[in-house]
């Protein structure tokens, strides 16, 4: 709601460069340094994720506005609701992950003790078209 308020408020798109002191541009400038040298570095996915921090707090943002103007929830109150529902996706594809993929799974222990069956210790393990070197 903070950023939103800021975002339309009328002293932002009312401030020009003119406005702005030296320590600031100075500030800024060293800020628009940075992200080009991080962009044409080797380290450039480290933009990615303060791209992806940016956009999960606009996110959460978002649905805490909704949340205030739907409920009647503290500010406090709000911005916990708010993160809270942003972790549900997340816990959503934890769960999906541990249940598909993990041993929790009763089909895939199955097929890895069918699997470690098959193998005789201190037997080479080849492909199926296999032929070997020298005979």
């Amino acid at each position: 709601m903070m950023l939103l308020t800021l975002l339309a408020s009328s002293y932002l798109s009312s401030m020009s460069i003119a406005t702005l002191s030296s320590g600031a541009l100075l500030g800024y400038g060293l800020l628009i340094s940075l992200i080009i040298a991080i962009a044409f570095s080797s380290q450039r996915w480290l933009l990615w994720y303060v791209l992806g921090g940016v956009v999960y707090w606009l996110a959460v943002e978002v649905i805490h506005s909704l949340l205030m103007s739907w409920t009647f929830l503290t500010e406090w109150h709000g911005y916990v609701a708010a993160m809270g529902i942003s972790w549900l996706p997340l816990f959503a594809w934890v769960l999906y992950r541990a249940l598909r993929y993990d041993d929790v799974s009763a089909a895939l222990q199955q097929q890895r003790e069918i699997e470690t069956a098959r193998y005789i210790e201190h037997s080479p393990i080849y492909d199926d078209d296999y032929t070997p070197r020298f005979e």
